[in-house]
C-alpha cells in the first residue's frame, strides 16, 4: 500500500499527461510507463539523537523522473520544465503538503520498525570451504574459497600464505551472489604454486562472527599422493572381486542337474 495522498497525486498527474499529450502535435502516445515509488532514507542521528528520516515521492514517466516531493524541502519539485506549473499548484494546497508530509511517520518510520528486526538484526553466519583445481599447462594450483549462504551481505574475504596476505593479480573474486533467499554467496580464488610445508588460510569477517574466521589448506606430499592413490586402486579391486564372486556364487546356485533316464528293455 503506497503513502498516502500517493491517489490525488497519480490522479493529478494522468489528467495533466493526458492533457499533454492531446496537444502536441505529433498526438498521444500509444503507450507510455507511468510510475510512482516511495523511498525512505534514514541516517544516524549525532549524540544517540532519534535517525534522520528523509522521504522522497518520485514521479516517472516514460523512464525520466519529471518531479518528487522532499521531505526535507516540505514541497514538490519539478525536475521538468514542462510540469512546473503543476507542482506550483500543489505547492500551494497546504492539505497536500500536509498530508505528504505525514509519511516521514506513517509510510517510512512504521515500516522501519516492521522490518528492522529481520533486516538489520538477522546473522547468517556463512558456510566455508576450499577446493584445489591443478592447472597442467601453468604448473599453478587454483584454490578457490566458497563463503556462502550468509546475511547481510556485506563481507570480507582474504588469501594468506604462511600469514602473508596474497595480493594482486592471482587473487581473484566472483562478487557478491544473491541465492534469491534472503542469503548470499561469494568465491574468493587464488592462482598460485605451493610448496611442500605451506599452509594456505582464507579468512573471513563477517558480522555474525565476533572475531575473522578462517579454514586453512595444505598441498599434500609426494608420499600422502602414493597412498591416497593405492587406496583408492586397492578399493577398485576388492569392487571387482566382490563381484566376480558373487556373479559366480549366483550362476551356480542357478544352475540345474542334468539327469539321464534309461530305457528299459
Amino acid at each position: 500500500m503506497g503513502p498516502p495522498a500517493a491517489g490525488l497525486a497519480c490522479f493529478l498527474f494522468c489528467s495533466w499527461l493526458l492533457l499533454a499529450s492531446e496537444g502536441a502535435s505529433e498526438g498521444p502516445p500509444v503507450d507510455f510507463l507511468y510510475q510512482e515509488k516511495g523511498e525512505c532514507f534514514f541516517s544516524n542521528g549525532a549524540g544517540g539523537e532519534e535517525p534522520h528520516v528523509l522521504f522522497l515521492q518520485r514521479f516517472i514517466y516514460d523512464r525520466q523522473e519529471v518531479a518528487r516531493f522532499d521531505s526535507d524541502l516540505g514541497r514538490y519539485v519539478a525536475l521538468a520544465p514542462m510540469v512546473e506549473s503543476n507542482m506550483d499548484r500543489w505547492n500551494r494546497d497546504p492539505d497536500t503538503l500536509r498530508s505528504m508530509m505525514t509519511n516521514v511517520d506513517a509510510f517510512c518510520r512504521h515500516n522501519y520498525g516492521i522490518m528492522e528486526p529481520f533486516s538489520l538484526r538477522r546473522k547468517i553466519q556463512p558456510k566455508m570451504r576450499i577446493t584445489s583445481d591443478y592447472k597442467a599447462p601453468s604448473h599453478n594450483t587454483l584454490l578457490i574459497c566458497f563463503v556462502d549462504s550468509f546475511f547481510p551481505a556485506k563481507i570480507k574475504i582474504r588469501w594468506f600464505r604462511n600469514g602473508k596476505e596474497e595480493k594482486g593479480d592471482q587473487v581473484m573474486t566472483s562478487g557478491l551472489i544473491d541465492n534469491g533467499d534472503w542469503t548470499y554467496q561469494m568465491h574468493e580464488m587464488l592462482e598460485t604454486q605451493p610448496e611442500r610445508g605451506d599452509v594456505y588460510a582464507c579468512q573471513v569477517e563477517h558480522d555474525s562472527f565476533a572475531s575473522p574466521a578462517s579454514i586453512e589448506w595444505r598441498p599434500q606430499s609426494d608420499s600422502a599422493k602414493s597412498k591416497m592413490w593405492t587406496g583408492v586402486v586397492g578399493l577398485v579391486l576388492g569392487v571387482v572381486f566382490v563381484a566376480a564372486g558373487l556373479s559366480l556364487y549366483i550362476w551356480k546356485g542357478c544352475a540345474v542337474p542334468r539327469t539321464t533316464v534309461g530305457l528299459m528293455e
